[in-house]
């Protein structure tokens, strides 16, 4: 029996009696399961704001083009998204001004109770995910369809930490609340982020087969934060089988996914070692001779966040590691030596075309700690019907959200003991979004906050 978003449940059993107490994490529950959306309305809020994101072709429920002329400016306080927004609506381009609010679906204006809100008075347009019933005075634009037409957008490259929002201070929520039970709490938080990323995948298997969505999320995670995008662009372009039909070995699949990241070097440089030159001359061999149509979708440098990358993390060196995943049984178990190990190759010994090094992993052990807790562990979910392990789950590094998010809600006198486990430290970026990024938490009064984690079952009861 195949997985379905029902069983989800099962593989993360502590996930509800968080999202009991989050209604935004649980928006998508209320809809049909043809309009599931695992996604948060900041997604589609740094979509508007950001032009590399929002299509250009965007048309209002009636059929009428829409022009943005300035987005709005994005609110953080009380009221609707954007503020002061100027759209050019149909062939006339009528200029209309006004307040911008955004909702997955459009029944979320009622559901919010905007309409009696005088915050909102000024609203204008109604941007929603989901095309449905518009609201009487709102200019409604939907965005499914523009964007199910464009393969290389995902609502995964958008980078949420990378757009406004507001950390609250002062007081500390779960001050006074026994370890034990921020730990069962944080960790309830955590399966909902897995149960969450397992739903997308879910959602991805429907359209595509699971090496494939698998080979998208591996190249993604190889792009870190900045090339992500770039990755999955690859990788999309390039599809799995397509190629394992074109390549025979390790170091073929590198020369196609070199050149078509259009990273490999035109040029020789006089200071490449004499290993590097040998090696580049036999991935041009390749290169030259694929079709003229994989060349003409080669990406470009412009398509890379290049600038502060460490050399260790170059997608040249990612892109190798690519080639052998690419070659490997992409198949979950318990036994994940293959995400850091790998056979002899030029990056072994080159940090760079220009220098040599001591043998360096390409990917070190923190890289494939992440990728076993946000994509092997949420893949096994949607893919089998077992029984997961997430009391063993390797805990990734901390991070700046994982000690923003905690000093928000511990205080600054916190033991870091509280989120050292892998699930636990999930709990925290999932409440981050949820919660901090949203500016909930500070319409959320201590007292709930504490009745929440009270309630909080231990995991292992």
């Amino acid at each position: 029996m195949k997985p379905t978003f029902q069983s989800l449940e099962h593989c993360f059993p502590h996930s509800g009696t968080y999202r009991n107490g989050n209604s935004e994490s649980a928006v998508h529950e209320t809809a049909l399961p043809f309009s599931r959306f695992p996604y948060r309305e900041r997604h589609i809020q740094c979509l508007w704001a950001d032009p590399r994101n929002r299509p250009v072709e965007l048309k209002t429920t009636d059929g009428e083009t829409v022009r943005v002329e300035h987005p709005g400016d994005w609110n953080l306080e009380a009221g609707p998204d954007f503020l002061n927004a100027a759209l050019l609506i149909g062939k006339e381009k009528r200029r209309i001004t006004g307040d911008l609010e955004i909702h997955i679906h459009p029944n979320g204006w009622k559901q919010h109770g905007h309409a009696a809100d005088p915050n909102f008075a000024n609203t204008r347009f109604h941007i929603v995910y989901f095309q449905g019933l518009e609201i009487p005075g709102l200019i409604q634009i939907p965005l499914q369809g523009i964007l199910a037409t464009d393969p290389r957008f995902s609502f995964d490259n958008i980078d949420l930490t990378a757009f406004p929002y507001s950390i609250p201070s002062g007081d500390f929520p779960m001050l006074g609340i026994h370890p034990d039970q921020k730990i069962q709490w944080l960790e309830a938080a955590g399966e909902e982020r897995l149960r969450l990323k397992a739903e997308r995948l879910l959602l991805a298997l429907q359209h595509k087969e699971p090496e494939q969505v698998l080979w998208e999320e591996l190249l993604a995670a190889l792009g870190y934060k900045n090339n992500k995008a770039a990755f999955r662009r690859l990788a999309t372009q390039l599809p799995l089988a397509r190629l394992r039909a074109m390549a025979s070995t390790p170091d073929e699949a590198y020369a196609l996914l070199l050149g078509l990241s259009g990273l490999l070097p035109k040029n020789p440089d006089p200071e490449w070692t004499p290993e590097t030159k040998t090696f580049i001359r036999s991935v041009w061999d390749c290169w030259w001779k694929q079709p003229e149509e994989l060349h003409e979708l080669a990406l470009t440098k412009s398509d890379w966040t290049l600038s502060g990358i460490r050399p260790a993390n170059h997608p040249v060196r990612r892109l190798m590691a690519a080639a052998f995943y690419a070659f490997q049984t992409l198949e979950i178990s318990n036994h994940w030596k293959h995400l850091t190990q790998f056979p002899s190759n030029h990056w072994n010994t080159h940090i760079s075309w220009k220098r040599k090094c001591t043998p360096t992993a390409l990917v070190g052990q923190a890289r494939a700690n992440a990728i076993i807790t946000n994509i092997l562990i949420p893949f096994q979910a949607a893919t089998e019907n077992s029984e997961l392990n997430l009391d063993n789950l390797p805990a990734e590094p901390s991070n700046s959200i994982i000690r923003q998010t905690a000093f928000t809600l511990f205080g600054p006198d916190h033991t870091a003991k509280v989120y050292k486990s892998a699930l636990a430290r999930q709990g925290l970026i999932q409440i981050f979004h949820d919660y901090l990024i949203t500016h909930r938490l500070r319409r959320a009064g201590k007292p709930m906050w504490r009745d929440i984690v009270l309630n909080v079952r231990t995991r292992r009861s």
